[in-house]
């Protein structure tokens, strides 16, 4: 498979080879917010324990005898398992049969783009406008599949140890491999989870300048800082104006929210991390029709 055969399907991942870090709750609100501009937006909870399906209270369909292995390997209709939420979102949910899904992908020709086959082109080709994929955590057929049907993906980081080097990890074993051999784009690297200011040192400055030094073209607009503001703000001899307040920041609307079955635009229409959910949305949109 070459380049040259694969064109990114309107859409993106939203993936860590790790969990605990906000996939979900950015997933859903990115869905929400091309939701809220008109357009027709699938969410699709690819996480073996179906985390955004029960926390949106679909509980009977993470358990149902239908399910998303139905439609990937044995190429039946993915329309007929989504669920019309609340709030404008086609959701397909996850499945408490997707641990035996990704074993079965290991004897599949082909396996890495059955989603894309199978279910992201269907769609598409259905009507739908964009696919939002809410990542398997953790390297395996599903996560691979999760990148290679859309071709783009926006990573999050939170302010922890190994941060980084998780993230350096995954380019190198899974992003760049798949860029090289199909085609990836890295739409953003959000921090998320940010809650203490940048004029301290800890985990969470640490996060964001490291980012910003490191992987600064990848770098949010909400979340780039100058390396020259950090220099800055170490410098006694230096005034600076305004402490910057980068990244998704920490709020309790949006944990509510997620806990409550809803993105923070149903919850709190008023809180000030919807317009960095806007930024991504339109991150997707803008490369999905480049």
């Amino acid at each position: 498979m070459s380049a040259d055969e694969f064109e990114g399907l309107p859409g993106a991942a939203v993936s860590l080879l790790k969990g605990g870090v906000g996939k979900s709750t950015i997933a859903l609100n990115i869905a929400d917010r091309l939701a809220a501009r008109g357009h027709e937006t699938v969410l699709l909870d690819l996480d073996k324990d179906g985390h955004m399906t029960t926390q949106l209270g679909y509980d009977d369909a993470y358990d149902r005898d239908a399910n998303l292995g139905d439609a990937l390997i044995d190429g039946e209709d993915p329309e007929d398992l989504l669920i019309e939420t609340d709030f404008g979102v086609h959701l397909l949910p996850s499945s408490n049969e997707l641990e035996n899904v990704e074993t079965r992908l290991k004897d599949e020709r082909f396996a890495d783009v059955k989603l894309r086959r199978n279910v992201v082109d269907p769609l598409i080709q259905n009507g739908y406008d964009y696919v939002i994929i809410d990542a398997a955590g953790g390297r395996g057929k599903l996560s691979d599949n999760a990148l290679i049907a859309v071709q783009r993906v926006i990573v999050p980081l939170i302010p922890r140890a190994g941060s980084i080097n998780g993230l350096n990890k995954m380019i190198e074993r899974q992003i760049s491999p798949i860029r090289q051999n199909i085609g990836l784009d890295i739409l953003a690297v959000t921090p998320n989870m940010i809650r203490e200011t940048m004029g301290q040192h800890n985990e969470h400055r640490t996060l964001v300048e490291n980012l910003n030094r490191e992987f600064g073209s990848f770098v949010p607009e909400y979340a780039r800082v100058d390396p020259e503001i950090f220099d800055g703000l170490d410098d006694s001899g230096r005034t600076i104006d305004s402490i910057p307040k980068p990244g998704i920041r920490e709020r309790t609307a949006i944990s509510r929210a997620f806990k409550q079955g809803m993105p923070v635009s149903e919850f709190a229409e008023d809180c000030d991390q919807i317009p960095n959910f806007d930024h991504l949305a339109d991150l997707v949109e803008e490369h999905s029709h480049a």
